[in-house]
């Protein structure tokens, strides 16, 4: 175990000094791809090979590479996460630009780890996404790694709830194919229709009186307006007489304006008040003498239907 261990920290340590960090690029992405890688570097050469790994996955993931993902794998072996290496190895395999003695290493490694390990094969539609337990995650087709045991898979698809399905994997391959077993699900029934139980039909007898009632309302309102102009005009012909008197007494011209004005005020409200009177006693008398109305309600299968007499 020390022997691989020292093999794997050689080649790693050589593979960092060899190749240089991603090309200098004005793009902030290309950026930031550049600060972890060289992080994962400073953390490897601590011997911090968890934090090195994580590092180089994540720069991979903003720009592609080979390279950083073959140091993550190692990276990840040294660190005692062997599923994990796995993982990167297999996706090291599947980035372009990796050299052939690399490819054969990562070929070679993978092949033992497997050995050791459960591996499940995921496909299904492109736009799912899957997590084994806390591992990176991957678009399908993904070829998963664990070491043999109960573990978590986490699917994720578009306008979809993330669905967590419980596994338990055993050493060797496995395979799941999501589209196939999204179609094998069986459909919900269909919930059944309730039964409706309608009403007996049955008549109700209601008295629709609210159109005489306004009527006499109106009338008796119109009656009262009548009787108040009519006693208004009483006032003012009494004040018009007065107002008379006086110009009689003292002819001038503001006391025979004044006693116009009111002679004139008092014949409007005698008009007013004899129309309103004339007009409310009427409709009160005309509302009083017709027939009452009546209608019957009968509800049926189709509704409810009036019948009456008017």
């Amino acid at each position: 175990m020390r022997g691989k261990r020292l093999v794997l920290t050689a080649l790693a340590s050589a593979l960092l000094l060899a190749r240089p960090a991603p090309a200098q690029s004005d793009d902030p992405q290309a950026i930031e791809a550049r600060r972890l890688y060289d992080e994962a570097r400073q953390a490897f050469k601590h011997e911090r090979y968890r934090e090195a790994a994580l590092s180089f996955e994540a720069a991979s993931k903003i720009r592609p590479h080979a390279v950083a993902l073959y140091t993550a794998a190692q990276a990840w072996e040294l660190g005692g996460e062997p599923a994990r290496a796995a993982d990167a190895y297999a996706r090291a395999l599947t980035t372009p630009k990796l050299e052939d003695e690399q490819a054969a290493r990562a070929r070679e490694r993978l092949s033992a780890l497997e050995a050791e390990l459960a591996t499940l094969s995921v496909s299904g539609p492109d736009d799912t996404r899957v997590m084994l337990d806390d591992h990176i995650q991957l678009g399908l087709p993904a070829r998963l790694h664990a070491t043999p045991g109960e573990h978590t898979l986490i699917i994720e698809r578009p306008g979809l709830p993330t669905e967590r399905r419980s596994l338990k994997l055993d050493k060797g391959t496995s395979e799941i194919d999501l589209q196939k077993a999204e179609a094998a699900k069986p459909a919900e029934p269909a919930p059944k229709p309730e039964r409706v139980v309608l009403p007996e039909p049955r008549k109700v007898a209601i008295k629709v009186d609210e159109p005489r009632s306004v009527w006499l309302t109106v009338g008796w309102v119109a009656t009262g307006a009548g009787v108040a102009a009519l006693g208004g005009a009483v006032v003012l012909g009494m004040s018009a007489e007065d107002a008379e008197d006086t110009y009689k007494a003292a002819p001038t011209r503001e006391t025979f304006d004044h006693a116009k004005a009111l002679e004139t005020r008092t014949n409007v409200m005698l008009v007013v008040g004899g129309v309103l009177t004339a007009a409310g006693v009427g409709i009160v008398i005309l509302q009083s003498t017709k027939p009452k109305e009546h209608v019957a309600l009968r509800a049926n299968l189709g509704g409810v239907v009036a019948e009456g007499r008017f």
